[in-house]
């Protein structure tokens, strides 16, 4: 196996994205967006293992024609494919209506910033090595109990960098490496069946020893299930991994400061004004060190940067790239974002990085402890991408719930339904946990929210 070598990657596609650059003199503004991602991905399904490798290389180009933006995108890069996406891009731009609202292609920013954590031991991890993990994975699962009857695994590690040069100025490039395992299996006994997940990411080489018995924990405690036999407004403790899809759907969309201008944030006019209990703190952090979104630019080569959202409780600010920016004279936060793993396939757009909710004191058990009753939602949950991210109305399952009496978990429930308003909620947060984890979401804690509406 090669070792990906990021620094001369980086090397050799600055290098092309310059000479893009170069090709695109005497049009009004050209953007050259160039990335390079090796995936490894590896699963096993219950005794079936898979492993495929691959690399997703090409560039996105962007161009301003007669004050018009035109984008085209090729996969794979040399000299040939750089000029022809500039003519189809130039094309698209001459076939496209005049947007009044762009201004022109960003300008450099100089901020101090930083790509986050890369691990030279992920850049020589060998397929060798991501069996023997999914191998670990699947046999502590498949050993913690008799009951586990199927099991999904996955490790997959991507290594990735990418670089932006613009006719204004811009020219920079980031990279990293991500590590990731998860196992999501079934335990079965008279007929009933009951799910466990439990997952890791980092971007650094871990250890997965722990994580398929964690999984099998999860789903063998779930077989003494009840039904919760009514509907009732009550608290919820939300598990860190629970809570986090509902944050970054809700937050992507409310802290976009495009969505603010065009009406379709429920933040527009509430800046400075309070929006959360006072314990709720939230920024988005694009230079948390270990974040899995952390990067030296964000996909138009400003600056990644740390933004606060709502301290105390108070909402102070939105997010910006540099199309939003400009349209208020302002500079970009730093938090243009393209879709992953083909990033040059798609045009930036305002996305958040790593979302970071100020930690309190008490780990879960301590914040159920304190709850008289409620529900407890652990592991994942189902039907967060439905959510209204506008008006923050949601309607969730989840399957992995324990009743709470006093204090204590009683026992696991069938499958509830919590529905609400996420953002009326952020008001009824009580306690913050101290069990902040990683995720693709950012750094997140556990939370309890009152006045829930839960059903089952």
């Amino acid at each position: 196996m090669m070792t990906f070598d990021p620094d001369q990657i980086a090397d050799e596609l600055s290098t092309l994205a310059e000479l893009g650059i170069k090709k695109a003199e005497g049009l009004e503004e050209a953007e050259v967006f160039i990335s390079n991602v090796d995936t490894l991905n590896v699963q096993v399904y219950t005794g079936i293992v898979e492993a495929r490798q691959g690399m997703a290389l090409g560039l996105g180009i962007r161009v301003v024609h007669a004050g018009k933006v035109g984008f085209a995108a090729t996969s794979g890069i040399d000299k040939a494919k750089i000029d022809s996406t500039m003519q189809e891009a130039i094309q698209v731009a001459k076939a496209r209506p005049l947007d009044p609202k762009f201004k022109h292609l960003p300008d450099p920013i100089s901020i101090s910033s930083k790509d986050g954590i890369t691990d030279k031991q992920l850049l020589e991890f060998s397929e060798e090595e991501a069996l023997k993990e999914i191998e670990v994975l699947s046999e502590e699962a498949l050993a913690y109990d008799k009951r586990v009857k199927a099991l999904n695994g996955v490790v997959v590690l991507n290594k990735g960098v990418f670089t932006i040069a613009n006719s204004r100025g811009i020219s920079t490039c980031s990279k990293g490496t991500i590590l990731g395992g998860g196992v999501y299996l079934t335990a079965m006994e008279n007929g009933k069946q009951k799910t466990g997940l439990e997952q890791l990411e980092s971007r650094r080489l871990v250890d997965f020893c722990e994580v398929g018995s964690k999984a099998a924990q999860r789903a063998i405690k779930m077989l003494d299930s009840k039904p919760l036999g009514k509907s009732l407004r009550t608290t919820v403790v939300w598990e860190n991994i629970a809570i986090s899809p509902l944050l970054r759907g809700m937050f992507n969309t409310a802290s976009s400061a495009q969505n603010v201008q065009e009406g379709r944030s429920y933040f527009k006019g509430k800046l400075n004004q309070k929006v959360a209990d006072e314990i709720f703190t939230i920024i988005d952090d694009g230079q948390l060190h270990e974040g899995l979104s952390t990067f030296k630019t964000d996909a138009e080569g400003i600056p990644s940067q740390t933004t606060t959202l709502i301290e105390d409780g108070v909402l102070k600010g939105y997010l910006y790239d540099s199309y939003s920016a400009l349209y208020e004279k302002r500079e970009s936060t730093g938090n243009a974002g393209r879709r992953w793993p083909e990033p040059f396939l798609f045009t930036p757009a305002v996305s958040t990085s790593n979302l970071v909710v100020k930690p309190g004191k008490n780990d879960l058990d301590g914040l159920t402890s304190q709850v008289d009753e409620g529900i407890l939602v652990t592991d994942f949950i189902m039907g967060a991408g439905h959510s209204n991210v506008v008006t923050g109305e949601f309607s969730v399952v989840a399957p992995n719930a324990y009743l709470i009496k006093n204090g204590e978990v009683k026992h696991p429930l069938e499958s509830v339904t919590i529905a609400g308003n996420f953002f009326h909620s952020l008001k009824n947060v009580t306690e913050i946990g101290s069990d902040s984890k990683i995720t693709d979401v950012g750094k997140i804690p556990s939370i309890t929210i009152k006045d829930l509406t839960v059903s089952g």
